[in-house]
């Protein structure tokens, strides 16, 4: 039976682990050395953990950090869950709107355009020279 819950403490260190071999870098553990406020929802099935979104955020808004969902679950609506969830933890905390930066050439780009998502701008050099990003958001 799949369980949407936040992350527990000790489960820190498995969602940093799967950001840096994933991503090459942990967006969790780079958020632990700022201001921001942030919370992990996670996916799971049967005690694994199947996906999870990391949000963060501060007094003028807030962001999705990361959505992951493992390989062999991807494509099944997972991620429009944690999304849904995402959006419910934003308005408990006071947000109508959140906010996700994406790679111009990440894939999940269309799986952000796909749910609702709207590009606001392109952040030039945000991934490194001649890397950009766009900055997206949704209202609710």
């Amino acid at each position: 039976m799949l369980l949407i819950r936040e992350m527990e403490n000790d489960e820190v260190e498995d969602i940093i682990l799967t950001e840096y071999d994933c991503f090459g870098y942990s967006v969790f553990a780079d958020l632990s050395q700022t201001d921001y406020r942030k919370k992990v929802i996670v996916a799971e099935c049967s005690g694994e953990i199947l996906g999870f979104v990391i949000l963060y955020w501060n007094d003028k808004g807030i962001y999705i950090g990361n959505l992951f969902i493992k390989e062999g679950y991807r494509n099944r609506g997972l991620g429009e869950t944690l999304l849904d969830r995402a959006i419910v933890e934003s308005l408990k905390l006071g947000f109508r709107k959140i906010y996700a930066n994406v790679s111009v050439s990440n894939e999940a780009l269309n799986f952000y355009l796909k749910n609702g998502f709207k590009v606001e701008e392109t952040i030039k050099h945000y991934y490194g020279i001649s890397k950009h990003a766009f900055k997206l958001s949704k209202s609710f």
